[in-house]
């Protein structure tokens, strides 16, 4: 049983909000959001020009009041600077303001409607049969002045259910253009779902049952489209965090250890250039561990590494120190199986290769906060 839930939950001095996906109980997909610190990330703005930076290629874009964002690759002369459509791509941090793009796009259950022009696109994980049935489904359809990007979960969608969004969608963006022709600079023009919504409709898996016990929640996942979700609003004194002990799940991913059934564990550290994972055998002795069994231990971290790195949110350049297998077969059947986990992330997650030293490279989007900068630990 899948279970989706939406709740608060109290930790060190603060209170989130929590979204978490348990498969069987177990913990699979996590985001928390300080209470009263929303993310700005999708809002789309009408901004104007408050300074360029020539040394880092880009220009500081003043939005909503006073607020700065920072546009690369723009340049003096690109456009009316007095009027420029950005979307945030990138939350500010500390003394870094937030990151901005003029590549507006709007992201449905199915598609994501992008702003320019190019015809249709398809994820990369989508297989060449879903890209074909998804191509003649949308064949002769255009928008003008947009490009939609079908998403790794369209072909579980029905026809009309697709055609049904991307109009949606179209429709939507439309909007934005229009209103930004009348609005004034430093407007916001579209706000996202929560992310407790956008969370919910990204997940690679569709959860059995939505539970909350927030009643704004609740009312929020009753109008998302579902499938064959139960959706539940619990108002029982016990909270949904403590029923699920989702703050002994957060000390875990906030230590560096992490064990693993057979006996073995990783290590996980983050450094200044990259995020480093160690494979070790554990209780097991090394040189007396046959092939087979050290082939048994990698398979069994690629599936809880591509786990960690989702929960806690680990982006950037990746590096794994697996055990070290002779066997090209086995090195082979490795780097398939991390790419085939790598699949159930919504952010892009590229395994790159496997050396003959046990060397994984993987390199993850960054997009939202990693866990320990969200709860400031």
């Amino acid at each position: 049983m899948n279970d989706y839930i939406v709740t608060q939950i109290e930790y060190g001095p603060d209170r989130f909000l929590a979204a978490a996906l348990y498969e069987d109980r177990k913990l699979r997909n996590l985001r928390l959001e300080k209470c009263g610190e929303t993310s700005e990330i999708g809002k789309i703005y009408l901004g104007h020009v408050d300074s360029y930076a020539k040394n880092i290629g880009g220009a500081f874009v003043k939005f909503d009041g006073s607020r700065l964002a920072f546009l690369p690759h723009y340049k003096r002369g690109q456009g009316d600077p007095g009027r420029i459509l950005l979307q945030i791509t990138k939350d500010a941090a500390g003394n870094k303001t937030c990151v901005a793009t003029q590549r507006l796009s709007i992201a449905g259950r199915y598609a994501v409607m992008e702003r320019g022009s190019g015809g249709f696109s398809f994820s990369k994980k989508l297989s060449k049969g879903d890209k074909e049935l998804l191509a003649k489904w949308t064949e002769g359809l255009s928008y003008e002045g947009m490009r939609p990007l079908l998403r790794t979960n369209a072909p579980k969608a029905l026809k009309a259910q697709l055609l049904s969004e991307l109009e949606m969608l179209a429709r939507q963006m439309q909007k934005i253009v229009l209103d930004a022709e009348k609005a004034k600079p430093g407007t916001l023009l579209y706000e996202p779902e929560p992310f407790y919504v956008t969370m919910l409709r990204d997940l690679y898996m569709a959860p059995d049952r939505l539970w909350s016990d927030i009643p704004l929640a609740a009312e929020k996942l009753e109008g998302f489209p579902h499938e064959n979700e139960e959706i539940c609003y619990t108002g029982r004194s016990l909270s949904l965090a403590v029923l699920y002990e989702l703050g002994r799940d957060i000390d875990r991913l906030l230590a560096k250890k992490v064990w693993l059934k057979s006996g073995a564990y990783l290590v996980i550290e983050k450094t200044e250039a990259f995020v480093s994972i160690d494979v070790n055998s554990g209780r097991f002795e090394k040189g007396k561990i046959a092939e087979e069994t050290y082939r048994k231990i990698n398979l069994e971290a690629a599936e809880e590494i591509v786990t960690q790195v989702i929960l806690r949110n680990l982006s950037g350049m990746i590096l794994v120190d697996f055990i070290k297998l002779s066997n090209p077969d086995h090195r082979e059947e490795l780097v398939n199986v991390m790419r085939k986990h790598a699949k159930r992330d919504r952010l892009s997650m590229d395994v790159v290769d496997l050396t003959p030293l046990g060397i994984m490279e993987i390199v993850r989007e960054k997009r939202e906060k990693p866990l320990p900068e969200i709860l400031r630990t």
